[in-house]
């Protein structure tokens, strides 16, 4: 358990590092904050926080940088606090931009991404309520010419998906219709994220025990699904991730390539953006299982449209961004962009 001084120290050295980008030493962090002890002191209790696990140094003689668990214990106290900076110049900024006339609401969903990145430099993310709430209703494949299929998802929003496919002329019509009544029987009704989920493990055994491997259709079924999927989620500012590397590092340019490939594969960025049950949630580096993402944080925060659900935004950006400015601005979006999809439903 942190002291009342060891805390202040370790705060003083992340607001540092936020702002500046470089560790600390004792000497140093003195000058800065006029803490009323020696120096001896401030290097004895900066061991000891790094001993707790909350500071880590990069190297045996450099000063001290924040840890993942040093992250985690700021933020947490940032949420526990509850409290909101004023931000009206913020506020007026993204009212401004959404409380005007809109013909779909994908367009606002569309604004807040953009909006969002643009207010904090980082990489934002964006689903509209309709389509986090869609649920499947439909799976057909209709023939086309022969030996080709074309395979339709449908959902309870009227989003339609589709896919042209060779089937083996060895497959009958009994068996391709027999897999067809799998699908529907164990995914119409559930909603998009939990089609994902049983899609991974539960319905590739049920087709081979019934059906056999001769074609994977769920296969076919994920592609269908992750080509809707990434229609779903808008993302904006993507090339602000750019901002975060050190292009003299070796296979920089491959660790880009692949976290690029990770925003725009929905079945990976589905994982990520799983609704916490808090209004807005935080995770740092390792907290999200993805080694690809060991130096960012992703923040989320959820967001009501009254009857038609609730909605999400987040922001992906480096682990040492400013925390109380980012999740206020997070906070002032997610309330400006409840009311304006409100007042959307009901103009409607």
């Amino acid at each position: 358990m942190l002291t009342e001084r060891q805390l202040l120290i370790l705060n003083l050295i992340i607001d540092h590092y936020v702002e500046h980008g470089e560790p600390i030493g004792s000497n140093t962090l003195l000058e800065e904050s006029n803490l009323p002890v020696s120096p001896a002191t401030i290097r004895n209790e900066m061991m000891r926080i790094e001993e707790l696990g909350f500071l880590k140094k990069m190297h045996s003689s450099s000063g001290r940088i924040p840890s993942i668990l040093g992250y985690r214990h700021y933020v947490d106290q940032l949420m526990a606090k509850k409290r909101e900076l004023s931000f009206e110049d913020i506020r007026k900024e993204v009212q401004a931009s959404l409380r005007v006339p809109y013909k779909e609401a994908q367009e606002i969903v569309e604004s807040s991404a953009e909006l969002l990145s643009y207010m904090t430099n980082y990489t934002a993310l964006s689903i509209g309520p309709e389509k986090t709430n869609s649920r499947l209703t439909g799976f057909r494949l209709v023939p086309v010419t022969k030996g080709q299929f074309m395979a339709i998802l449908v959902t309870d929003k009227g989003y339609v998906e589709s896919k042209i496919l060779t089937i083996p002329h060895a497959i009958s019509a009994a068996k391709i219709q027999k897999m067809v009544n799998i699908f529907n029987e164990e995914l119409v009704g559930l909603k998009l994220m939990d089609v994902h989920n049983k899609l991974q493990v539960e319905i590739p055994r049920i087709i081979d025990k019934f059906v056999g491997n001769e074609i994977d259709l769920h296969a076919i079924f994920r592609g269908i699904l992750s080509k809707m999927d990434s229609e779903r989620i808008y993302v904006g500012g993507e090339m602000n991730l750019l901002n975060y590397f050190n292009f003299e590092e070796v296979n920089q340019r491959e660790k880009i390539k692949s976290i690029y490939n990770l925003i725009h594969e929905s079945k990976d960025l589905q994982e990520l953006l799983v609704p916490d049950h808090n209004d807005i949630s935080v995770r740092i580096g390792t907290e999200m299982g993805n080694d690809l993402l060991s130096n960012f944080s992703l923040i989320t925060a959820s967001y009501d449209s009254g009857h038609n659900g609730k909605g999400l935004i987040a922001l992906l950006g480096p682990t040492n961004m400013p925390y109380e400015q980012t999740i206020n601005i997070m906070r002032i979006m997610r309330d400006e962009l409840s009311d304006s999809m409100h007042g959307f439903y009901q103009n409607e």
